[in-house]
């Protein structure tokens, strides 16, 4: 994963200090090295145990059996703790933002107030330590050098990553596991499971027969980009089969479910092979103001076909929970594109 460039919906710290949508970026692009097991092996703890063992994307980790103060120095777990009802004593900062394009209202209610240790990429270890945790979450691909080190002289660190199509679901289930939640985060990921497959039966034709682009822009709305699957920015697209338009020659970056190169607007008509188009939840001026006088975009076919769409707001899908919900939002985005497909 890159550093945050763009404005699709993710967080960077210039969108997260400015609310202003744009997507954070930081293009994941890293491997995914997913667990042994998505069980986060859950080894030799009753109740009462002083640790259990589990397992991240590092091997195994001894972490407390009933971990009390949990930081969380990523963006991805706070949600999932927040749906098991357990509230972190550290967060990254951006839960203070309501901007509904960074995540559900009811994770900015529940962690607003939470004290912060700096940026998911950018961390201040001194903050990390003054909240005395005994358990941290990181997602080991932002760290800085010497930082994994500092922080495992902290507390336990159970590390984590998401790259990947089906990765965040992956690591979903370790953050339940590493706090000796596996059957609640199970149910949840089984709600979520039921409802992608009801979706992807119910508009099988428009997602078999069109190629997507989910389109986002740079922040000075000079350059373009599009997510492929098994990026962040896509879960909900890929939990329902989505078939992405290929990347095409001086796109690709040569890692796999990495944003594309940032192109030029006078490379846009590389979209022509996409039948529909989806742009960022935050991107509408850019679409109806900055494109509307393109000619080549004009002439795209998708565009002439009318089959251009919005995005769901906070496609960032990091916890079960979250993801039904966009699921639920992603069912009216498919409603009207099958009802243009058909027109």
């Amino acid at each position: 994963m890159t550093r945050p460039r763009t404005s699709a919906a993710l967080p960077s710290r210039r969108r997260l200090v400015a609310a202003a949508a744009a997507s954070l970026v930081a293009v994941l692009g890293a491997g995914s090295c997913s667990a042994s097991g998505t069980d986060a092996k859950e080894a030799g703890a009753g109740k009462g145990s002083a640790t259990r063992t589990v397992t991240d994307i590092a091997g195994e980790v001894e972490v407390p059996a009933e971990p009390k103060r949990i930081v969380s120095v990523d963006f991805y777990s706070p949600a999932t703790l927040v749906d098991l009802g357990v509230k972190p004593v550290g967060v990254v900062e951006g839960f203070d933002s309501d901007d509904p394009d960074l995540r559900p209202k009811r994770y900015h209610e529940a962690l607003k107030d939470t004290p912060t240790i700096g940026m998911y990429y950018e961390l201040n270890i001194e903050a990390v330590a003054q909240q005395n945790p005994d358990l941290i979450f990181a997602e080991t691909r932002f760290l800085r050098k010497g930082e994994l080190k500092r922080l495992q002289g902290i507390a336990p660190v159970v590390q984590l990553d998401a790259a990947g199509v089906g990765a965040w679901k992956e690591r979903t289930l370790m953050i339940g596991a590493a706090i000796g939640k596996s059957a609640e985060i199970k149910k949840q990921a089984a709600v979520f499971d039921k409802k992608a497959e009801a979706l992807k039966k119910k508009y099988a034709d428009v997602l078999e027969n069109n190629k997507l682009a989910v389109l986002g822009y740079g922040q000075d709305r000079t350059t373009w980009g599009t997510y492929p699957a098994g990026h962040f920015y896509v879960p909900a697209w890929d939990a329902v089969g989505a078939k992405f338009r290929p990347f095409t020659e001086g796109e690709h970056k040569g890692v796999e479910g990495s944003v594309s190169e940032w192109l030029s607007l006078e490379q846009i008509g590389k979209l022509d092979n996409a039948d529909m188009i989806v742009y960022s939840y935050g991107a509408g001026d850019f679409v109806n103001k900055t494109l509307a006088g393109n000619t080549v975009w004009k002439n795209l076919p998708a565009v002439k076909n009318g089959m251009v769409f919005r995005n769901i707001p906070a496609s960032v899908v990091s916890s079960f929970e979250w993801g039904t919900e966009s699921l639920d939002a992603l069912d009216g985005v498919l409603a009207q594109i099958s009802e243009k497909a058909r027109s």
